[in-house]
Formats: C-alpha cells, sequence, structure tokens
C-alpha cells in the first residue's frame, strides 16, 4: 500500500477515536478498556506476527529494547488521553491535541534531519488555525483538568514516532504495530491488576462489547498498521500535520451521530482545515514521487527499509 493512502486511512478511522473513547469509558475502568483494547489488537496482528520470523526479531535486543521504549510512551500517552476523556470533551481533547503538530515539525528536524521548510510551516499552521476556528466554540472553561492532560501527550508520541522511525532496516507495519500493543500489555499488567483488585468497571453488554471491539480492532490494530506504515516510508513532520486534521472529521462525525450541531465558524474552520491538509499532502506526495526522504547522517541513505504491504 502507498505511504500517503496508509496515512488517509489512519486519518479517517483517527476521527472516531475520541467518540469510541468517550463511549467505553462510560461502560469502563479507563485502564481496563484500554488494556483490552490492546489484546484485541494484539491478537488480530498475531498470526502475521508469527510469520516470517517477525516474532524472533522481537525478541533480539536490538530490535525489542526500541520497541520497548516505543510503546511505553505511546501507550501511555494514550492512556493519559483516554483518562482526559473524562473532563473534557472529544471536541477539546481533539483541539488540544493540535500542538503535536509543532512537536513534530521541531524533533523531525532535530533528531532526523528532515527539512522543514516554509511551506510546511504555512500548511501547518493552516491545520491548526484552521481546527482551532471548528472548535473554538468549546473551550469555554470547563474541563482544565482534561485540557492540560492532553497537553502532556504529545511529546510521548512524538518521542514514540522518532523510535519508529530509526529502528532498524527491515522491520515492517506488521511488526512494529504489533509489538507496540504486545509491549503495552506488558508495561500495564500492573495498572490492570490493581484495577482489578479495586473493583475497576467492566461491562459485558452487547453495545458495551461493540465499543471496546471498535477500539481494539479498529483503532489498536487498524489503525495503528496503517500509521506506521505511513510513517515508516514518509516524513514524520508531513504525516503528522496531516493527520492532526482530524477533528474537522471528528466534528462531521459527531453531527451525524447528533452529538454536534453545525455551526458557520465550524463550516469556516473546516474548509481552513482541509486546505492545509491538502497542500500538506501533495508536498508528501511529491516528495515520494521525488525519491522519497533524503539521506540522513547518521541513520544512512534511509531511516527504515519499505515496510511490507498490509
Amino acid at each position: 500500500m502507498p505511504p500517503f493512502a496508509a496515512l488517509v486511512g489512519c486519518w479517517l478511522l483517527n476521527a472516531f477515536w475520541p467518540i469510541i473513547g468517550q463511549s467505553g469509558l462510560s461502560r469502563y475502568s479507563t485502564t481496563l478498556f484500554f488494556h483490552a483494547g490492546l489484546l484485541l489488537g494484539l491478537l488480530a496482528a498475531l498470526p502475521w506476527l508469527l510469520r516470517d520470523g517477525r516474532w524472533r526479531r522481537v525478541l533480539t535486543a536490538s530490535v525489542g529494547l526500541p520497541l520497548l521504549a516505543m510503546a511505553a510512551l505511546s501507550c501511555s500517552a494514550s492512556l493519559i488521553y483516554l483518562e482526559a476523556l473524562r473532563y473534557t470533551t472529544p471536541a477539546n481533547a481533539a483541539v488540544m491535541a493540535q500542538v503535536e503538530v509543532l512537536y513534530s515539525a521541531g524533533l523531525s528536524a532535530w533528531l532526523l534531519r528532515e527539512a522543514i521548510g516554509p511551506a510546511q510551516i504555512a500548511a501547518s499552521l493552516l491545520v491548526v488555525s484552521g481546527t482551532g476556528l471548528i472548535l473554538a466554540h468549546d473551550l469555554g472553561g470547563q474541563g482544565w483538568k482534561g485540557d492540560l492532560m492532553i497537553l502532556c501527550t504529545p511529546w510521548m508520541y512524538q518521542v514514540s514516532h522518532v523510535i519508529a522511525k530509526r529502528l532498524p532496516k527491515g522491520l515492517d507495519a506488521v511488526l512494529v504495530s504489533g509489538s507496540r500493543n504486545f509491549f503495552g500489555l506488558l508495561l500495564l499488567a500492573p495498572l490492570s491488576a490493581w484495577a482489578v483488585r479495586h473493583g475497576g468497571r467492566w461491562s459485558w453488554s452487547a453495545d458495551s462489547l461493540a465499543v471496546l471491539a471498535a477500539q481494539g480492532l479498529l483503532m489498536n490494530a487498524l489503525a495503528l498498521l496503517l500509521w506506521y506504515a505511513a510513517i515508516l516510508r514518509m516524513d514524520l513532520a508531513k504525516a503528522t500535520a496531516f493527520l492532526l486534521s482530524y477533528p474537522a472529521l471528528t466534528m462531521l462525525f459527531s453531527w451525524a451521530l447528533g452529538r454536534e450541531s453545525i455551526h458557520p465558524v465550524q463550516v469556516a474552520g473546516l474548509v481552513v482545515t482541509l486546505a492545509g491538509a491538502y497542500w500538506l499532502s501533495r508536498m508528501s506526495m511529491s516528495a515520494q514521487a521525488g525519491g522519497g526522504p533524503k539521506s540522513h547522517p547518521l541513520l544512512g541513505p534511509d531511516a527504515q527499509a519499505p515496510a511490507q504491504p498490509a
């Protein structure tokens, strides 16, 4: 699958994450919901993880230790994000997460030596500005505890993505996404055990299990697979900036589900956000057509070998 096609698929799925997350938290304890989602994601990827020597590579120190660090950061950020949804709305959570585009640009330029040009900066600002317009009406005075929790997470995501970009060559998106869920399960086991011992909430109702399945199979399996299939073969900063236009879709999906009413400011923000995303997509596709990312002085000609098709 072409990396930009994978990115668009991840973008579409990611728009549902705040909605799925808040729905799950009304039925489950945060840790149990996230941990069970990781398990479902791992089980979905397991048949492919066991093929072609992928599992043996995960258990080697040169591959497993970076993957462990990547999983610790990524899963910690996701757990904090989910817990924040108890205090703030999905709309507020989405807009606070937009600072990730700034972390991405800075870390990519510093650690990956990716060139951040004026056009990319302008497109990133369009994404942030447009999303801010869409969600401005939700940024009253409530939910600041959750908003501050969200602000703590983007650097964790970005450092985990940088680690993924600097993994040894020859690793594909199946291995990276599956091992993220595997190591996340191990790291979160003590928290889940504590939650069970202290009355953690769980539901076996059909609608609750459907939400849990969406978290595990869509977010922790498919969306992760598509995300790593994209960033292993394209500039991290461009991919992050494009993905962070997803709140525009979140707003539309919330409206379609009867959770939001559409206002003119939201329409204006949607236009600005998608303009920035389109601009970034054109830059990404041009870079791929021109031969992909340039050589990195420390990592060699490619930060990562091409991932196998999903």
